[in-house]
């Protein structure tokens, strides 16, 4: 068995690549794990130790991090998106009656 700092770290580099590879129900399963480990740390530290701090600013900062690039993504896919609305537009326009031998111009 992995002793639990070093599991910890593990599964936080698991839970960073998985999000960054938009591979987010794999990622919620490690980081679900990761919260599951970190509690059992927790549990085993005596109350005041300055590893609860350091733990504390490690998983804040893998928060804090990961739904930055979350919200990233997304609004990079919003932009993406909204560049191609104009095009959609032309597709959504009621079609004038004409006959079959007549071109669009």
């Amino acid at each position: 068995m992995i002793p639990a700092p070093a599991a910890l770290s593990t599964h936080a580099g698991q839970f960073e690549r998985l999000v960054a590879e938009g591979r987010y129900e794999e990622a919620q399963r490690v980081f679900e794990a990761y919260c599951r480990i970190l509690d059992e740390v927790l549990r085993g530290v005596p109350a005041g130790d300055p590893r609860i701090r350091q733990m504390k600013e490690e998983w804040n900062r893998l928060v804090d991090d990961t739904r930055r690039r979350v919200l990233a993504g997304r609004a990079h896919a919003a932009l993406r998106l909204g560049l191609l609305s104009p095009h959609r537009q032309l597709y959504g326009q009621p079609l004038l009656a004409r006959h079959t031998w007549q071109c669009l111009a």
